[in-house]
This record gives structure tokens, C-alpha cells and sequence, in this order.
């Protein structure tokens, strides 16, 4: 009887540790949702500057929250790569600069907008393929983590919407695909 009552006892330790572990020191990864919408615009701002914007939860994969000190997006096009590193994150009319959030898992919607540095060379939106990935810098991990990425066509009428810096607002389709609409700014 002695035995199963130590067998019994040391179940009971593994199953609580492993609690323990799932619940409280796992660290998980900051994950987001696809968004339902990507605009391609722009900002006017202290000069007229390129900006990608999207909708998205942000939620940390484990019990145990994740503090997002940073966010930026990269967009590919033609074989070139443009960084947006100005992060905001919030409804339009209050609008934070990426200064930190916290990402419980029960997650954080929001609309983030990346601008490009007014430091950076100009950019034009031209017809073809983007690629966009998304990467948060995570407290205390010294890189970054590709939390998304998303594909999206720009035909012709649409760039020369975004070259009167209009803006295309893409919106996801039940096949997961992007459709692109000119949206006045």
C-alpha cells in the first residue's frame, strides 16, 4: 500500500510541475492574427512619408504575457526590401507612438501604422507583388521575431492612386486573398 500511495504522490508532482510550467514560467511567442485590412498610404507628417497600416490582436501564445518594446515592417517588392520603422499603435484620433506595450493572451486589438524614417531615401508604390512582414522586438530577447507575413497585388490604377499620394486600402477576402480599393485621404 506504501508503494502506490509514493507512486500516487510522485504522479501528482509531475502533473504539478508540468502545470506550473505551462501556466507560469513558459514564455510562449508573440503571435498576431492575419489582418482583415492593409492600406498603403501616407502620412504628411513632418514631410509626406510612405506608410503601411493594418488591423491585428496581437496575443502572446502562453499564459505568461509578453511585453512588445518595438514593432516595424518590411515590405518587399521586385527584389527590393524597405524598412518602416516608426511604429503607432491605436484608433486614428489617439494614436501612440511605439513606445512598449503589454500582450496578454486573451491579446490586444489595435491598428498599427508603420511609417517610414523621414531619414530614408523616397519610395514609390509601383504595380506588382509586396510582400509585408511584421517583426516585434520582444523585452529582453535581443532580436527580432517575424510575427506575420502577407502577400497583396498592386495593379496599375491603384499605384497611380498611391502616386498622387492617395491611398489603397486592401481589404481580405473569404479566400484569404487581398482586394485593393482607391481610398481618398
Amino acid at each position: 500500500m506504501a508503494i502506490v500511495g509514493i507512486g500516487i504522490s510522485l504522479v501528482s508532482l509531475v502533473v504539478s510541475l508540468i502545470t506550473l510550467w505551462i501556466t507560469q514560467l513558459q514564455r510562449g511567442q508573440i503571435a498576431m492574427t492575419t489582418p482583415t485590412i492593409i492600406f498603403f498610404g501616407f502620412d504628411q507628417v513632418p514631410k509626406t512619408t510612405p506608410k503601411v497600416f493594418l488591423r491585428t490582436l496581437l496575443y502572446s501564445t502562453s499564459a505568461r504575457g509578453q511585453i512588445v518594446e518595438g514593432m516595424h515592417a518590411k515590405l518587399r517588392f521586385d527584389g527590393m526590401e524597405r524598412m518602416f520603422s516608426f511604429w503607432g499603435y491605436g484608433e486614428t484620433d489617439k494614436l501612440t507612438p511605439g513606445s512598449g506595450v503589454y500582450v496578454s493572451k486573451t491579446g490586444m486589438a489595435a491598428n498599427h501604422h508603420f511609417v517610414m524614417s523621414v531619414l530614408e531615401d523616397d519610395f514609390e508604390f509601383k504595380p506588382g507583388d509586396y510582400t509585408i512582414t511584421i517583426h516585434a522586438h520582444l523585452a529582453h530577447r535581443p532580436d527580432a521575431t517575424e510575427i506575420g507575413r502577407f502577400q497583396l497585388a498592386l495593379n496599375g490604377d491603384l499605384a497611380a492612386v498611391l502616386h498622387d499620394q492617395e491611398g489603397v486600402l486592401f481589404e481580405r477576402q473569404i479566400d484569404g486573398q487581398y482586394q485593393g480599393h482607391a481610398r481618398q485621404i
